[in-house]
């Protein structure tokens, strides 16, 4: 009869199969990125012309965000010609003291900025791109959340691929201005500088670039033509984008545009967001899996990376059932003394699941960022050990097709323009 012992320890190397196997994803991808990462591979600006260029709506949505009023002023002054673009605050607030603050944007500019204000949140960010649609004259669409701060140049960058009719979105990167704040905000802004630095390069190569829902463009005929935003999905920027991709567009990435913008400070705003991505991100591909699988519309490269992007969450309770049995083997078994083969198979089981690591080491060097290595690894065994169980949770109720709330990220420095 099998001890307790022999029955968690083979629970534990069952769980362990797919965290090596995400670790080899890892360093693959972190491999890859070296040959794709290169300036031939991205989008140049300079090679795109337009006879005459193309009208852009900048949208700002904003619910209960003084801080949006920064970003208005950013896309104001946005280097692009004035009567070829218009600012458009999307605004949900229940605040009047806000909804005063953003309004007088469009009452000291008519016909520049627009401000449109529901009087329900209903969809909630999706639900009011939505409902501005017939009130958007661009062709292109470019959308900042409240707490980023749009660059100058940022318009001349991201519109001239869109003289290419394929080219459906655009995206660019997004750095951080408070990520030197604690250990959240740090372990936050390196996941996704992982993901901007060797994620959306090969994304790119392959023509699976998220829209990300801020600091990118989309061409309005082809939101339209794919039935618009959802407003039932709370990561309505990927759902989104599967769509499109699927329409047989081009989607692409412009290296080093990267944005400054927030990334949550505390561990309720981050666990709520990453609860909402995972949640979001999951629903995509299992909405969309037939379509995403089996219609040829997309090749296995597309695939595989879709999967990846949208499924990659439901590690997390691989993680907790591996950690767990790992803990009550150790626990159930005879008492005796480590020794060196002990010591041994921990640091070769480490290394097994060394991936994330590995690609954040590799995200660093390319970042010129390497005496920040540590700050990583910390949140590694901080930050994602709480984070862990939030999100298998979310990846649960994604599984079970139970509904999620929707979760608006805080502004940190909102309080700064009251």
């Amino acid at each position: 009869m099998a001890t307790a012992q022999a029955i968690t320890m083979f629970i534990y190397n069952i769980a362990l199969i797919p965290m090596i196997f995400l670790s080899l994803v890892f360093l693959t991808m972190s491999i890859i990125n070296i040959f794709v990462d290169k300036k031939k591979n991205f989008v140049d600006s300079k090679t795109y012309k337009f006879k005459e260029w193309p009208f852009v709506s900048v949208q700002v949505p904003s619910f209960n965000d003084p801080i949006a009023a920064r970003c208005i002023e950013g896309c104001m002054k946005l280097d692009y010609p004035k009567d070829r673009f218009e600012v458009m605050i999307l605004d949900d607030s229940t605040n009047t003291n806000t909804q005063a603050l953003l309004k007088k944007y469009a009452d000291d500019n008519p016909g520049f900025v627009k401000y449109i204000h529901r009087t329900n949140r209903q969809g909630y960010k999706p639900g009011a791109c939505k409902d501005a649609m017939d009130q958007t004259k661009g062709e292109i669409i470019c959308i900042f959340d409240s707490d980023w701060e749009p660059e100058a140049h940022f318009l001349k960058k991201v519109i001239p691929p869109f003289a290419d009719p394929k080219i459906a979105i655009v995206q660019g990167g997004q750095g951080f201005s408070n990520k030197d704040t604690n250990i959240i905000t740090r372990f936050a802004a390196y996941s996704l500088t992982i993901f901007h630095t060797i994620i959306m390069p090969i994304s790119n190569k392959i023509n699976t670039v998220f829209f990300c829902g801020t600091g990118g463009a989309i061409r309005k005929k082809c939101i339209e033509e794919v039935g618009g935003w959802n407003p039932n999905s709370i990561t309505e920027d990927s759902e989104l984008s599967v769509r499109i991709l699927m329409k047989g567009y081009k989607s692409v990435y412009v290296k080093g545009l990267d944005q400054p913008s927030e990334v949550p400070d505390t561990w309720e705003s981050y666990i709520k967001q990453q609860m909402r991505w995972t949640y979001g991100g999951m629903r995509v591909f299992l909405d969309n899996y037939q379509d995403i699988l089996f219609s040829g519309k997309l090749n296995w490269k597309q695939q595989a990376m879709i999967m990846f992007q949208t499924m990659v969450h439901l590690i997390a309770p691989v993680v907790i059932t591996m950690t767990i049995f790992g803990f009550v083997g150790w626990f159930v078994g005879e008492p005796s003394l480590f020794n060196m083969s002990d010591v041994a198979t921990f640091f070769l089981r480490f290394f097994y699941t060394f991936g994330f690591l590995l690609m954040g080491g590799f995200m660093m060097y390319k970042r010129h960022m390497l005496n920040e290595y540590w700050y990583l690894v910390r949140g590694c065994f901080t930050v994602s050990i709480v984070l862990v169980f939030a999100i298998a949770y979310a990846a649960f109720k994604a599984l079970f097709n139970q509904k999620l709330s929707w979760f608006c990220t805080p502004k940190i420095k909102n309080t700064d323009f009251v």
